[in-house]
């Protein structure tokens, strides 16, 4: 049986496209280029302190550990009057566009250093409104 002129195109064709193709690829390991994607908009979320806060020997620095994954960060701020100290924890998360972030979960410690040391002055976590049991180092 003789082959027709139609399977006969095709193959070429085949060719053509395969070498132009490797032809792209093997140019572009080449390069080193640098493709910077820019950074979305953080986005911050308020936390409970869920896992107790402790008062540093200085009386001054309190601390607590917040749960954070690859591309996130924790941060503890407050607020202070004579009476209570407000603590807010937050969760930032940084990711750039088309970045896969790291899945595993880690305890970051933060902390917060007081205007004036604590001495007798009620710790309120500002998520939740509830006071907190703050534990001396």
């Amino acid at each position: 049986m003789r082959p027709t002129g139609m399977n006969r195109r095709p193959r070429p064709a085949i060719a053509l496209a395969v070498v132009l193709v490797s032809g792209l690829v093997l140019t572009a390991c080449g390069k080193s280029t640098r493709v910077t994607t820019p950074e979305s908009t953080p986005s911050s979320t308020i936390q409970p302190i869920s896992r107790g806060a402790v008062l540093a020997p200085d009386g001054e620095t309190i601390t607590t550990v917040i749960p954070v994954g690859g591309c996130q960060k924790g941060r503890l701020t407050g607020t202070e009057s004579q009476s209570t100290v407000t603590l807010s924890l937050s969760l930032t998360t940084h990711q750039k566009a088309g970045e896969v972030c790291a899945a595993n979960i880690r305890l970051d410690h933060v902390s917060y250093k007081l205007q004036a040391p604590l001495s007798n002055r009620m710790v309120l976590d500002n998520a939740t409104g509830k006071p907190l049991t703050v534990t001396k180092q």
